[in-house]
């Protein structure tokens, strides 16, 4: 009989692990060993992403210079699979994110270069320009809805949650679902200044990578309206 401590949250999906408490500010993450056999469907540096079911993200407690952000990309039990930096630009995508390994070499991109406000999709993909996946979000006042697309453009996954306008402060959990919204794979939350995404262990690699993106996106997005928020208060 399963104690109660034990006993699984109803908020969570089953089998995934619990994120590890994060280390103090102060502290560099463990840098997790990454693998050298290469795996079918993962370029050199994102073989870990066969091996978890769930990933960290948490912004580097430090002052970068220009306009950038910095983050850790953490395993589940807090070891550092990936550095991220984000770029700000005055001309130029509006969302822009490099992944690298704990050596320095780039392994994926997200990117999103589309200047029109009616529209928003960020692209995923590998070193040279070769094209993983997207995410693209489709603007709803009352909810978030994004869908997760593969390299041809199919959608293979929902993320669905409360509204960004809702979600800006405090924490909030985005569904990861099929494509009829009769399955929850996974999740996306935002909360104690980090977002944390979780997806099934046996996922192609390739959509692990996108909704690691889309993690970014979100996150991104949130940050942005709460700025914008904070800054109209200020000005009242």
């Amino acid at each position: 009989m399963t104690s109660p401590e034990n006993k699984p949250s109803l908020e969570q999906p089953p089998s995934y692990s619990t994120i590890a408490p994060y280390a103090p500010p102060d502290q560099y993450p463990p840098v997790a060993q990454h693998l050298t056999t290469p795996i079918k469907g993962a370029i050199p540096g994102s073989e870990f992403l066969t091996q978890i079911n769930q990933l960290s993200i948490r912004e580097k407690f430090k002052v970068s210079q220009g306009w950038g952000r910095s983050f850790d990309v953490l395993t589940s039990d807090g070891q550092r699979i990936f550095q991220a930096e984000q770029n700000a630009h005055c001309c130029g995508p509006l969302f822009d994110v490099n992944i690298r390994d704990n050596s320095g070499n780039e392994v994926m991109v997200f990117m999103d270069s589309c200047k029109c406000s009616c529209s928003r999709e960020m692209e995923v993909y590998w070193p040279q320009g070769h094209t993983v996946g997207y995410v693209t979000v489709h603007w709803n006042q009352m909810v978030t809805h994004m869908s997760v697309l593969n390299s041809t453009k199919q959608t293979v996954l929902l993320i669905l949650g409360p509204s960004f306008r809702s979600a800006i402060f405090g924490s909030s959990c985005f569904e990861v679902k099929s494509t009829d919204e009769q399955h929850v794979v996974g999740a996306i939350r935002n909360e104690n200044e980090s977002v944390t995404v979780s997806f099934p262990l046996d996922l192609d690699v390739a959509i692990k990578a996108v909704l690691l993106g889309a993690s970014f996106y979100l996150e991104t997005i949130i940050y942005h309206q709460r700025r914008n928020v904070q800054r109209q208060r200020r000005r009242t």
